[in-house]
């Protein structure tokens, strides 16, 4: 397993809330190659290789979780407008 999340490095409160959280274990999609998921707690940031597995602490997986949904719903609605009809506005 590739472990590139340590939560022992992270400082403060926000380091101890997150060491005392249940892990779990999340593969994103993609290849390991792809741009990383990157994202941000309380201040503290984290950037996630796709394609290998990599344990983190719940709330973090709980964001992650959000991030994708957003970016796939995001898609979906830009998808009548980036075809190649287009979609004519207003």
């Amino acid at each position: 397993m590739n472990d590139n999340f340590d939560v022992s490095d992270i400082s403060g409160e926000t380091g101890r809330r997150l060491a005392k959280e249940p892990r779990l274990t999340v593969v994103l999609g993609g290849r390991s190659d792809d741009a990383p998921w990157e994202g941000g707690i309380n201040g503290h940031f984290f950037r996630i290789k796709r394609g290998e597995p990599v344990e983190v602490p719940e709330s973090l997986a709980k964001l992650i979780r959000q991030n994708e949904q957003i970016g796939i719903l995001s898609r979906r609605s830009a998808r009548a407008y980036a075809s190649a009809n287009g979609k004519k506005l207003g």
